[in-house]
């Protein structure tokens, strides 16, 4: 006996998601794989009960007005196996990776110490004088033994902790405004022993955050997230966090288009 055949219309295909969100899931995705076998340091923080500045956030998991940084993430994949290449000359990427090798098992706040030592030694150029644009992210092979302007110091030591095995979620690149100096900034944060840790390559020390008061928090930024920062507090903050926004911290809200965008150059 024949069993009757359905003859319903075949189901259409799945839709493929835009080809940019596409991209910025595969940059997320290789950033995760390519750091999955360390394990970071003890004693991590966790970064949701640490006020940055004295500021409260909101996470964001959507990246795409990123693309300098989810571009150099992406660039980084496809350039990390230079740093084992054979080498001839200065060989600035395999230094900096011996260099790391030489940090394996030190503490965490050794390995801040000497990451940023190391990074601060590149001299510093603007965008502009260098690529000849308002505001560039470069990857390692394009900055160390080079040079570079704030948000490459801080891209090269977030990914030099990621090598040594610090967790994606206890670093963050910071973009912020400086008060004294009047402009825009980015450095590197770390997220540690129940705090958060300054890496500036204006600055040869590693500084707790609470001890920088004229350093005003935009957003950070790291492979899985971004957080937009409010309620700006120079003082240590009460114990617990007002997530109202003050009306003065609307006005930085256009600083985060512009140094997202590239319209805005970061010193």
């Amino acid at each position: 006996m024949r069993l009757a055949t359905s003859h319903r219309a075949p189901m259409p295909p799945p839709s493929r998601p835009p080809r940019r969100f596409r991209r910025l899931a595969a940059a997320a995705a290789l950033a995760a794989a390519l750091f999955c076998a360390p394990s970071g340091p003890a004693g991590a923080a966790d970064p949701a009960a640490v006020r940055l500045f004295g500021t409260s956030e909101k996470a964001h998991h959507d990246l795409a007005q990123f693309p300098k940084w989810t571009g150099v993430l992406e660039r980084y994949a496809r350039e990390r196996a230079l740093e084992d290449a054979p080498c001839r000359g200065a060989c600035p990427l395999q230094r900096w990776r011996g260099f790391l090798l030489g940090l394996k098992g030190k503490t965490a706040i050794e390995q801040l110490a000497a990451v940023n030592d190391f990074v601060n030694r590149t001299p510093y150029v603007t965008d502009q004088q260098r690529f000849g644009v308002v505001d560039y992210w470069a990857t390692p092979a394009e900055f160390l033994g080079r040079s570079g302007d704030c948000e490459d110091y801080a891209i090269a030591k977030y990914l030099s902790l990621r090598h040594l095995g610090w967790d994606e979620r206890n670093l963050r690149i910071l973009v912020l405004n400086d008060q004294n100096r009047r402009e825009l900034h980015a450095v590197l944060i770390a997220y540690h022993g129940g705090t958060a840790y300054v890496l500036d390559n204006q600055v040869p020390e590693v500084l707790e955050h609470g001890s920088i008061a004229h350093y005003r928090p935009i957003f950070s930024i790291n492979a899985a997230a971004w957080f937009f920062h409010e309620g700006w507090s120079p003082v240590p903050p009460p114990a617990v966090a007002s997530r109202a926004p003050a009306p003065a911290d609307l006005a930085v809200r256009p600083a985060l288009a512009a140094a997202a965008l590239g319209r805005e150059s970061l010193r």
